[in-house]
């Protein structure tokens, strides 16, 4: 980046995923400005330059007169603008327009962003194009609930987390037979709406089927990508978030990935989600995450920095996108170390097997000597962390 360009990047977030957003462009000497809308971690790192605090930002109806006076005041004109949540790429992508005025946008218009935040848009369009879905379930109403032949267990789930999850802390919830469906089915309906629902047959094999393909697609082609193995989650059925994954070489995802989003005729960063299926020896589409995502500082350290690319290709300058290294790890401390104890106490995994995940090239998701002022203070805030966020 040119020195002299004063344009830089507003980073709306507070927790580790912002951070790592704030890292990866301060290493191409990109001015950062913090949006912080939660107390959170993002903002004790030394490599902010200025930053703002609105923590009724999201909840209120002024979401868009709010930034655009954040713009003026702090004069951030044409400055680049990176979601962090779902919640915030839905606001963005449908006040794109009045937005795209003052912020430049790496983030579709509602139109795009709604075949993927909702599920079920997002598996039809698969569907259409023969990329392997997990086996999806008719729902409404209990009668139409009970006519469908299950293979058990079923996973139960929103279709979209914005409703769901800040009430429950849950991303989806297994299912064993009728009765469990029953009644979990009645509690998730008293939630939200049952055309939110998804159930669908439970992939076997727990975290180490889970592969993700991550990429900045500029609407036609992946301008840059790489493939990882998301090893371990916080908690290993379910994970509200990975917290261990390793760069790996898998072509057939990224085929299924940019097949599936040039479809969509998507922008931006992206993680396309899939789940090794062992009895059909094929791999099945889960979800697409349109924003930055917990451990996407993975694709940094094995060569790929997507904050920055996608900040090169806003603002109109040449991407010399290299080819990411293999077997490269990510970890999240604070919540692997728990994982792997409870692993190790199980007996689902042996010390042997947890070494070797953590020999070689490794990339902490908050921990940075360079930096060291964020992990202190996340250990200060875990209480808060946990109660609030479920990690």
């Amino acid at each position: 980046m040119n020195s002299s360009n004063p344009v830089g990047a507003v980073i709306i977030g507070s927790d580790f995923q912002a951070l790592g957003a704030i890292r990866s462009l301060s290493e191409k000497n990109v001015p950062v400005f913090l949006i912080e809308h939660e107390l959170g971690i993002s903002k004790f790192s030394r490599f902010v330059n200025r930053r703002a605090k609105d923590y009724s930002l999201l909840s209120s109806d002024s979401f868009t007169d709010r930034l655009i006076k954040i713009a003026e005041k702090e004069n951030l004109k044409d400055w680049v603008l990176y979601p962090n949540n779902d919640e915030i790429i839905k606001l963005i992508s449908i006040n794109r327009d009045k937005l795209k005025d003052w912020y430049k946008i790496p983030v579709p218009s509602w139109d795009i962003v709604k075949n993927f935040y909702y599920k079920q848009n997002a598996y039809r369009i698969a569907k259409n194009l023969s990329i392997p879905i997990p086996r999806i379930y008719k729902n409404g109403s209990i009668e139409q609930l009970l006519d469908n032949d299950y293979q058990f267990p079923v996973i139960l789930k929103p279709a979209c987390k914005e409703d769901y999850y800040p009430i429950m802390k849950k991303k989806a919830i297994k299912i064993n037979n009728r009765s469990e469906l029953v009644s979990e089915y009645k509690k998730m309906t008293s939630i939200i709406d049952s055309s939110n629902i998804v159930i669908q047959d439970m992939i076997e094999g727990g975290p180490n089927k889970l592969f993700s393909y991550v990429t900045f697609f500029d609407g036609k082609k992946c301008v840059a990508g790489m493939s990882a193995n998301r090893l371990r989650q916080h908690p290993m059925d379910f994970g509200h978030a990975t917290t261990y994954a390793e760069s790996v070489e898998l072509p057939e995802i990224a085929d299924m990935a940019e097949k599936l989003l040039k479809e969509m005729n998507y922008f931006g960063i992206a993680e396309v989600e899939f789940m090794k299926d062992d009895k059909e020896n094929e791999y099945k589409f889960l979800e697409i995450n349109g924003r930055i995502w917990g451990w996407h500082t993975l694709a940094k350290a094995a060569g790929i920095n997507l904050p920055y690319l996608i900040f090169q290709h806003m603002i109109g300058e040449k991407i010399n996108a290299g080819k990411p290294i293999e077997d490269v790890k990510w970890i999240r401390l604070i919540t692997d170390i728990p994982t792997v104890l409870k692993e190790l106490l199980s007996g689902r995994m042996n010390l042997k097997e947890y070494l070797k995940t953590i020999r070689g090239k490794k990339e902490y998701a908050v921990f940075s000597f360079r930096d060291p002022l964020p992990f202190l203070m996340e250990l200060l805030l875990l209480p808060y962390l946990w109660k609030r966020r479920g990690y």
